[in-house]
């Protein structure tokens, strides 16, 4: 189901993770994250025809609209004082987006049968 793309995205998602959590002042701290999260979504299945590439240009289309929906929301909700936190720069919309595409795409793989066993 996996190929070498994925086995150094999902390798760099979990090396970014710890990268990030350390080191969330300094610029740059998210890039092996947000590069892990786009070689996930963006590499091809072993099996990639027009119905996978249909769904990840759905999940995508889903994901940005759900992203943007969050955003504003904890945006509003912290400038009201109900929420400590913001996604205040455009690297966490990123890898917010990217985290909802990986999870639609392959949601949508299973439950339609299309994934490669």
């Amino acid at each position: 189901m996996f190929t070498a793309t994925k086995y150094i995205g999902i390798a760099l998602v979990l090396a970014g993770i710890p990268v990030l959590w350390m080191n969330q002042a300094q610029t740059g701290a998210e890039l092996p994250l947000i590069t892990g999260l786009f070689l996930i979504f963006f590499s091809r299945e072993k099996t990639e025809d027009e119905r996978s590439q249909s769904i990840r240009a759905n999940a995508l289309m889903i994901s940005f609209a759900l992203g943007y929906i969050i955003e504003v929301t904890t945006t509003y909700l912290h400038n009201k004082g109900m929420l400590t936190f913001q996604l205040s720069t455009p690297r966490y919309f990123i890898m917010l987006v990217l985290i909802l595409g990986i999870l639609i795409f392959y949601t949508k793989l299973f439950f339609t049968g299309s994934h490669s066993k």
